[in-house]
């Protein structure tokens, strides 16, 4: 059995403005830092240490990444950990956003379906967790990524916060939800 950290990245400045980043990026804010840095030392404090480290190559949560596994680690940059691609949503106000599911909504936009993110996440992470040596694995990624991937393990669940790590085990295959 192996271990999968998954991560959000810790907060942006369009977080606090309520602005769909998608595939946009944002810079950390200091809050933002500080939750990476949290998240580090909780790590620290359970003796956790990662084999391997993924993320998004969006800048956020590369630094989040950065920051969890400290200088001196390397991390692999996976495309396929990108957030949610809304197409010409991106960089607008979250406030004129439909309810949650939005399902095939960001299609018409030029993004991607809710199905086609939560295929691309499993698969992505699958792919990772079935390498030899993969023990404990940290992936960062962002917030609907991390939420479709949740649905997919448990068939529900909320967007995690800025910061959030959802601990999955992966066994023969499988992911199953384990606390945090």
């Amino acid at each position: 059995m192996a271990d999968l950290y998954l991560a959000r990245h810790g907060q942006t400045e369009l977080n606090v403005q309520n602005i769909l980043q998608g595939w946009h990026d944002s810079p950390l804010t200091v809050r933002g830092r500080e939750q990476a840095l949290a998240t580090r030392a909780a790590f620290e404090a359970r003796g956790i240490s990662f084999d391997h480290a993924y993320s998004s190559p969006l800048g956020r949560a590369r630094c989040t990444a950065e920051l969890i596994v400290g200088e001196g680690r390397s991390i692999e940059l996976v495309d396929d950990l990108r957030e949610w691609h809304l197409g010409s949503l991106e960089g607008t106000s979250n406030r004129e956003m439909p309810a949650q599911p939005w399902g095939d909504y960001p299609v018409a936009f030029g993004g991607e379906s809710e199905g086609e993110l939560r295929a691309r996440m499993v698969a992505t992470l699958s792919r990772i967790m079935a390498r030899p040596q993969h023990d404990c694995v940290l992936a960062v990624s962002h917030g609907s990524a991390c939420q479709e991937f949740l649905e997919y393990v448990v068939g529900g669940g909320e967007q995690p916060d800025n910061g959030a790590v959802l601990h999955f085990s992966y066994c023969d295959g499988a992911f199953s939800l384990l606390d945090w």
